[in-house]
């Protein structure tokens, strides 16, 4: 194994967790949108052969963060268009609030704690965050709260599907900016809040009003940056 090589962590095959290694260094800009993704120099990142690296990035193509080109080999997803993106935004909001309406009966005060721990986590990134790898930490944190939210709903066939659904929205909505914002992440950790309080409350309608409303808040932050785009969040929910 080359001294050079990144080590990956110890759970999980090592397919699985060339999955989680190269979703993040894209989540990170290591490679960048459309960029073409080498499987020997992945290999070698790594210290591992190709053929785990094939395997990886084939798992990947599902989750849309990477494409395939016949003949040519993998390549990162290109930003998408902003049509694209509301396509996606919109798919993600029915996703989530009709998961979130089939299990709200269902709330359980430990999942409201789950919840309240991981903001905590979120909150203290945000506060910290000014780099790519504060991103990927958000982004896995984020990706549990809103499974939480998801297994409301007491159905694996459900949860399975949503898993990777976070990251995709984080790839998208960084490739659509020209330098990420990392001064957001306390406003969206601020609605994450409002949801917690909403569940506390077990209103239903205030957390489905919410739910949505920061989903579809992700596309506003695509077109705005700095200032404007900390002002506009603060203001939601």
């Amino acid at each position: 194994m080359a001294s050079t090589a990144i080590k990956l962590g110890e759970a999980g095959n090592l397919v699985d967790r060339l999955v989680v290694n190269i979703r993040d260094a894209i989540i990170a800009g290591d490679f960048a949108p459309g960029e073409h993704i080498r499987i020997k120099t992945v290999a070698d990142r790594y210290g591992v052969s190709l053929i785990p690296v094939r395997e990886a990035l084939a798992r990947l193509l599902a989750t849309r963060i990477v494409i395939s080109e016949p003949n040519r080999g993998y390549f990162v997803a290109p930003a998408p268009t902003r049509a694209e993106f509301r396509q996606f935004i919109e798919f993600r909001e029915l996703f989530e609030t009709s998961a979130v309406r089939l299990g709200f009966a269902s709330v359980k005060d430990a999942d409201i704690r789950k919840l309240e721990r991981l903001n905590a986590r979120m909150s203290k990134v945000a506060e910290d965050a000014s780099q790519p790898k504060h991103l990927v930490s958000w982004a896995h944190l984020n990706g549990e709260f809103h499974a939480i939210l998801v297994g409301l709903a007491r159905n694996a066939f459900i949860s399975d599907q949503h898993q990777e659904l976070s990251f995709v929205h984080m790839h998208y909505q960084l490739s659509l900016m020209d330098d990420p914002d990392y001064g957001i992440l306390s406003a969206l950790a601020e609605e994450h809040d409002a949801l917690i309080a909403a569940l506390k409350a077990r209103d239903q309608s205030v957390f489905l009003e919410r739910l949505s409303a920061h989903i579809n808040a992700a596309e506003i932050g695509t077109e705005q940056s700095g200032d404007e785009a900390r002002s506009d969040a603060a203001g939601r929910c």
